[in-house]
């Protein structure tokens, strides 16, 4: 979609340009320019934004199950940040909580796969502590 939005953008820029002067037309080259430009860095933040809020979801709700399994449940939900590092190789995963007996719970981890190809699980290496203990690793959060 992006390469046929930017044909597009080029063809009528194109066009247009026939017929004007050479400062008419180096005005628009660059106008172009930087409207293709800041259309694939709109489009590239969107695409991080999304990843980045899929992996949040998957943390939240799949970090959870993995508290539960280790025998401490949560007195509420997770809450998750998820913050894309290194040019989209890899998103870093940071989670707090409560257990039901009132000790701060916390998963860290980091996947380098983009949230999509599963809705429901994370690959990467994830650690879950309960007042400082780690009380679970993995390299899959959800499954």
């Amino acid at each position: 979609m992006y390469k046929r939005t930017i044909a597009a953008v080029l063809t009528v820029a194109s066009l247009a340009v026939a017929g004007c002067s050479s400062d008419t037309r180096q005005s628009i080259k660059t106008d172009v320019e930087t409207a293709v430009t800041e259309v694939g860095a709109a489009i590239d933040n969107a695409t991080k934004d999304a990843a980045e809020a899929a992996a949040r979801t998957i943390a939240t709700q799949q970090g959870e199950e993995q508290f539960v399994n280790a025998g401490h449940t949560l007195d509420g939900p997770l809450t998750c940040e998820a913050t894309i590092a290194d040019g989209v190789t890899s998103i870093n995963i940071s989670c707090t909580g409560t257990t039901k007996d009132g000790k701060p719970a916390a998963l860290t981890g980091t996947t380098n796969e983009l949230p999509g190809a599963s809705v429901v699980s994370l690959n990467g290496q994830f650690s879950g502590t309960v007042d400082g203990t780690e009380v679970f690793s993995t390299q899959r959060l959800g499954g």
